[in-house]
């Protein structure tokens, strides 16, 4: 499996499948006008201020993305800075631990870029694949009708 990252702010073509993909799992977050949201997403591009968007590629294909953010939930936790944030897998291509490695890169990206920790939330309340890779649960607490785990990862 040749595995590659590389920042979207590199790669501004794949914006569109991008925000597909996003849709396809937040849409009632996104809303429906896509164009807003793309031009939004291409105009935040960067490779080293929040936030940094990361895309997986694999055998020159993108089959995932994932990013640094300053802030997610700020309605909820407006104290909580620096969050892995907006990760996605190609429906292909679960199950091959790419999610993993993003998440992996991410780290080692916020740690390079001085850091002190990154926040999650995720509906997997036992933290998954988080937990194995020593992200530590703070809170569950319920967001948009669903019970959700804040998690993190001290750097």
């Amino acid at each position: 499996m040749d595995l590659k990252f590389e920042y979207l702010a590199d790669r501004p073509n794949d914006i569109p499948q991008v925000i597909t993909w996003w849709h396809c799992v937040w849409a009632d977050r996104m809303g429906s006008d896509l164009e807003k949201a793309t031009e939004q997403l291409r105009l935040s591009l960067s490779r080293d201020e929040l936030p940094v968007h990361i895309l997986a590629i694999l055998n020159g294909k993108v089959v995932g993305v994932s990013a640094i953010k300053l802030q997610e939930l700020a309605e909820l936790f407006p104290d909580k800075q620096y969050w892995l944030g907006s990760v996605f897998v190609d429906q292909h291509h679960r199950g091959n631990k790419i999610g993993t490695d993003m998440t992996i890169k991410i780290v080692d990206l916020a740690k390079n870029m001085g850091l002190p920790h990154l926040y999650l939330q995720t509906i997997n309340l036992s933290g998954g694949l988080y937990t194995k890779l020593g992200w530590a649960q703070l809170l569950q607490f319920k967001y948009k009708g669903e019970e959700t785990l804040l998690m993190i990862k001290r750097l």
